[in-house]
């Protein structure tokens, strides 16, 4: 079948191995050897692979940064012949237990997989894994100093099979002369000016933070997508801002398209500006992390826009206004360092809702009483500093707040056993307009925070991923105290901008792994969460 390569039985004697430096095999250099000479004799054509869906276009790219010696259509070729692009290996690629789309035996998985939790049905974290696992191979080829291209080597360690370097090689052949998988080249210096339709979107999105100037939004929209509002990328970006699909979701609103221009541009601006942020204020890793750019790709990216700013600084009508927007329902002020003794204790106002104690109930908490606790209201002392770590868990399903693995940005928000929880603080912000303090709810282990896409309101079921923390987003949540069960209080966690709370999806049936959202905050459902520290656990 073309297009799909059948690996044969090994022949008996077919080489004497001999261990090469730390554990390379001398059939590497033999098989990789006998290859090039192939090539030298002739080389081989090209062998057309499967075309990549935007998905996978974007995960080979971007696992291909692991080493300089592996490019694009390089671990395209490895992919192909390992399992055609498909979910599993193809007929010759089985043995030993190999699984998934990258071939993986157990052993090269587990060395390999790109995070703890990772799964190998995953196409991500199994092509990422190829990717380091030739890498690593690569890395012994040099340390040993073994003549020859190291990718073929590295191919010939894995595989004793010199058709596998060859079919390999061939594949990765045709995907080098894809357009899709070529280096990208430098556009040119800016050769329109921003159209007139688009310089309000422009200078609105170079005001949400002083570091992000309207000449850099119109310099990073020319670079990406030339002001083409109809623009699809070669990952699958999207519109005139070219926001990767996942990155709009987890920044825009449900009723928000990236193709509509006047939309597409400010939510640009609050992005990049979140993203600079995390990135302690600098604007390239910021982009490469807004494009998932990596490497030479990244900083011939951040050249073009940094070329093209000196232009558009020139523009007159993308003066942005001399100060940044305020923060509209919330009255900030400054965060008064945390004072040296122990910050009080919150004993919760009747009018925030009833506070009650279940009989029925038993919390089971191993130490005491519940400790320090965030303020509610400002006339309960206010915040004297950051409070917790805690971690924060439900009433109803006794799972608490957590992200999958070591968290990722715009990851998921989600619920599991206590024992396997992240660590969260709550960081005073300021009040809102009824006298609640205001938080974010950061978590202790990747410094993300909570948070809705978007930057203002949501509609009832939306997602909570979890971001940079931004004071110009929708982050802030109060807390409303609701029950005590056994000295433990529970509260709503409430988001200001949505008038949401957080909430495990179903009545009380949400189990562990359940995406947690914003829903209308009612009681008799899943809303009431404990803030308990280390000691009673």
């Amino acid at each position: 079948m073309r297009g799909t390569f059948v690996a044969r039985p090994p022949r008996r004697n077919r080489w004497a191995w001999v261990l090469l430096g730390a554990g390379l095999a001398l059939a590497c250099v033999l098989a990789a050897g006998g290859f090039v000479a192939r090539q030298a004799a002739g080389a081989t054509p090209p062998l057309a692979g499967a075309r990549l869906s935007a998905p996978d276009l974007r995960i080979v790219v971007s696992a291909s940064a692991s080493c300089p010696a592996l490019t694009p259509a390089r671990l395209a070729g490895q992919v192909m012949a390992a399992s055609g692009f498909g979910i599993r290996p193809v007929t010759g690629m089985r043995a030993g237990g190999r699984t998934g789309v990258a071939a993986l035996t157990p052993a090269q998985w587990q060395q390999n997989k790109p995070w703890p939790d990772a799964d190998p049905a995953d196409r991500e974290a199994g092509i990422t894994a190829l990717a380091h696992l030739t890498c690593q191979e690569i890395g012994k080829v040099r340390a040993a100093r073994t003549a020859g291209d190291p990718w073929r080597l590295a191919l010939a360690a894995q595989h004793v099979d010199g058709d596998y370097v060859e079919t390999v090689e061939r594949y990765a052949a045709w995907y080098a002369l894809q357009p899709v998988l070529e280096r990208r080249a430098v556009p040119p210096v800016p050769a329109i000016a921003v159209p007139e339709q688009d310089v309000a979107a422009v200078v609105t999105a170079g005001s949400v933070c002083p570091d992000l100037s309207p000449a850099r939004i119109a310099a990073q929209i020319m670079a990406t997508s030339g002001f083409d509002a109809a623009k699809v990328g070669a990952t699958g970006e999207q519109g005139i801002a070219q926001f990767l699909p996942q990155v709009w979701a987890a920044n825009a609103g449900e009723q928000d398209s990236p193709w509509t221009p006047s939309v597409a541009i400010p939510v640009l601006g609050r992005t990049m500006c979140k993203l600079m942020q995390d990135a302690g204020g600098q604007y390239g890793p910021a982009l490469a992390a807004f494009t998932g750019g990596t490497g030479a790709m990244a900083a011939a990216l951040l050249d073009d826009v940094t070329t093209a700013e000196k232009e558009y600084a020139k523009d007159k009508r993308l003066s942005a206004p001399a100060s940044p927007a305020p923060v509209e329902t919330e009255t900030l002020r400054p965060i008064a360092p945390a004072p040296a003794t122990t910050a009080p204790a919150t004993t919760a106002p009747a009018t925030t809702g009833p506070v009650t104690t279940s009989p029925g109930q038993q919390d089971q908490q191993a130490g005491g009483t519940q400790g320090d606790q965030p303020a509610v209201k400002d006339v309960d002392g206010g915040p004297g500093g950051d409070f917790g770590p805690y971690h924060v868990r439900n009433l109803t399903t006794r799972d608490c707040i957590a992200v999958p693995g070591n968290g990722t940005r715009d990851g998921p928000v989600i619920q599991i056993g206590c024992s396997n929880a992240d660590d969260w603080t709550f960081e005073p912000r300021g009040t809102d307009g009824d006298g609640y303090e205001l938080y974010w709810i950061r978590n202790a282990q990747d410094h993300f925070c909570v948070d809705p896409p978007g930057a203002g309101k949501v509609a009832s079921s939306t997602s909570l991923n979890e971001t940079g923390c931004s004071d110009k987003d929708n982050q802030f949540f109060r807390l409303e105290p609701q029950v005590a069960v056994a000295g433990t209080q529970y509260y709503w966690l409430r988001d200001a901008a949505a008038d949401m709370c957080v909430d495990v999806p179903g009545a009380g049936t949400g189990g562990a792994g359940a995406r947690l959202a914003l829903v209308p905050c009612k009681s008799g459902d899943d809303h009431e969460w404990a803030l308990l520290e280390k000691a009673q656990w």
